[in-house]
């Protein structure tokens, strides 16, 4: 057995299933908690915004800021073309606002950008920041 080897058995018995993984090398079969986060180079202070992010701060804050009921709709309908693998109920909760901002329901419009950013943010920013927009 590789010394290599020898030591991440002794680190497994010795401190558990991360200690081992780091002593052999790797981090690939590590639980997302303790394996090393994606530095993605955008979005955090200091770096250029994220694809997305940058879209959304430059065209979406701007239509919800001005209260354009048009201009939300319009950008609501660009985010539902674009469902990432996975999210499956992006698409609905888009379509939902789209609706309300067509009838003018700016604050139901801005709910439905608050649900999906409740269920889908996190995960985004941690598996898709740098993703094509």
């Amino acid at each position: 057995m590789s010394k290599k080897l020898m030591s991440a058995v002794l680190m497994t018995v010795g401190i558990g299933f991360a200690g081992a993984a780091w002593a052999a090398g790797g981090t690939a079969d590590l639980p997302a908690s303790v394996a090393e986060k994606k530095d993605f180079g955008c979005g955090a202070k200091g770096q250029k915004a994220c694809p997305m992010q940058g879209w959304m701060k430059s065209v979406m804050q701007s239509a919800t800021t001005s209260g354009d009921a048009a201009k939300i709709a319009e950008a609501l309908e660009y985010v539902a073309k674009r469902p990432p693998k996975g999210m499956d109920k992006w698409v609905a909760i888009t379509n939902d606002g789209i609706a309300k901002a067509k009838k003018g329901d700016i604050d139901g419009a801005k709910a439905s950008c608050k649900a999906c950013h409740d269920l889908y943010k996190t995960t985004y920013k941690e598996t898709l920041r740098d993703a094509p927009f």
